[in-house]
């Protein structure tokens, strides 16, 4: 039945019951594309074996055995997967909370690791800390170092500024 057969009345009763569920609709469609706009398509997650950060997306890795090459300015690159590495050209600030992560990279800002039994390669590290065991961490250039873990190395060309609060960590 066409909304034109109807007597006035229902017709008006008719397009505001169309109206109600449409206007949610849209409102739904609205805030999802918000939601993966915002969070979405400036965030890669668990990228294949190669990516690129394209106005400095963020990057979670967070399954285990992976093995992945970011080129780019990347944003936040957060890897809670372990047994796994990852090979980042820039990066704002990269966090690792696995265990046996390998990371290679030639510029970050920000280094945090929480995990153990990681090997981090960087060239350039602003400020790292390194909450976690038994992490090797190796580098050109490291700005200033912050243990809170254990058995933790770091192998740097220069003399970082240094804050241990933890035990049996060098800097080399």
């Amino acid at each position: 039945m066409s909304n034109k057969t109807l007597p006035p009345t229902c017709q008006k009763r008719h397009a505001q019951g169309l109206t109600r569920p449409l206007a949610l609709l849209l409102m739904c469609a609205a805030m999802t594309a918000c939601a993966g706009g915002a969070a979405g398509s400036n965030e890669l997650v668990d990228p294949a074996s190669g990516a690129t950060c394209l106005q400095g997306a963020n990057v979670r890795i967070t399954k285990n055995d992976f093995s992945t090459v970011l080129n780019g300015q990347c944003g936040a690159v957060h890897i809670t997967g372990s047994n796994g590495s990852v090979n980042v050209d820039h990066a704002q600030s990269i966090t690792v909370e696995g265990q046996k992560v390998t990371v290679l990279n030639e510029s970050v800002s920000t280094l945090s690791v929480t995990g153990s039994d990681n090997n981090l390669n960087m060239t350039e590290v602003g400020q790292a800390v390194v909450g976690g065991d038994r992490n090797t961490l190796l580098g050109r250039s490291y700005q200033q170092v912050t243990f809170k873990g254990n058995s933790n190395v770091v192998n740097t060309d220069n003399e970082p500024q240094l804050d241990d609060q933890g035990t049996g960590n060098k800097v080399i």
